[in-house]
Formats: C-alpha cells, structure tokens, sequence
C-alpha cells in the first residue's frame, strides 16, 4: 500500500511538474505559436515589399495544428491535423482534413522548416507528397502586443491618453 501511495505522489508531481513546464503559445521561442503567412515582393525599382495575408496556422504544444484563412467577409478553418518533429528542421503533418486542397485529407505531408529568428520561420511543403514540388513559404509568430496603428490611422487605447 505504502509503494502505491509513493507511485501516485511521484505522477502526480511529474505531471504538475510538466504542466507549469509546458510554454504557453505567446512565449514560446519554438514553432510552438499563432504563424501568419507572409510574402515578399521586389518592385521594379528595387524596394522590397511585404505582404501580409490572411492565412494563420496555430502550432500547439500537444502536437496539433490548424490553419485558418480570412476571406473578405468570413473567416475558416482551411486545415487541421497533428504533427510529428523528426528533427530540428523536419517534421511530419498528419491532415485530418484539408478543405483548400481536399486531396490532402488523411496523408502524411513532409514539411522542411527554418527558424530564422523567434520570430520568423521558412517553411517548405510538398505539393505532391513525393517532394518532386516543393512550395516555400515565410510565417511570422503573431506577437502579444496592442497594435498601435492600422493602415495609418494611430490608435489610442482606453488607460493611455494624458489627461
């Protein structure tokens, strides 16, 4: 009685121990987190030009994802599955399902990823699951901040203003 009393203290510490260890998505340094997807242009004249899109992905700690993807006047959920990290820079999407390209439902999809910094990450997925077409894609972490303008116009937030 007394080793079965010792083995629950021992999983009940072990698993408090690993819940206060797991990193919350706005302070995780990993893949774990909130991506959105953006592209980078170069003009004729040689500026460079970020454009940022509608597509989201949600990385969880537990081994799974979804994307999402904003549309002019609604937003969906595009694709949802679980994952598996093979390495530092490859892992293993497992689709549940994928309504943008239903073809991909229930495969295994290889993904090539780079951390560039915490904050950026470059991604390559095979299109046709064989790696003969592979698409690159660039995915910012979305930051816990208050943003403080949208499309020029400044905000002021309730608690900010001088009186």
């Amino acid at each position: 009685m007394k080793n079965i009393f010792t083995l629950l203290i021992i999983v009940f510490s072990t698993t408090l121990s690993a819940q206060t260890e797991q990193n919350h998505i706005p302070v995780s340094k990993s893949i774990v987190g909130i991506w959105r997807l953006i592209d980078e242009r170069t003009l004729a004249n040689g500026e460079s030009v970020r454009i940022v899109t509608g597509d989201y992905k949600v990385i969880n700690a537990d081994g799974t994802y979804y994307t999402f993807v904003t549309w002019p006047n609604q937003t969906t959920i595009a694709q949802y599955g679980s994952y598996e990290i093979e390495s530092d820079s490859t892992l293993v999407e497992h689709i549940i399902e994928n309504v943008l390209h239903p073809r991909l439902s229930g495969k295994d999809s290889p993904i090539k990823y780079n951390l560039i910094d915490e904050n950026t990450m470059i991604v390559a997925w095979s299109y046709n699951l064989d790696g003969n077409i592979w698409i690159n894609e660039k995915w910012i972490r979305l930051p816990l901040a208050v943003p403080t303008s949208v499309s020029g116009v400044k905000l002021v937030h309730p608690g900010a203003q001088k009186h």
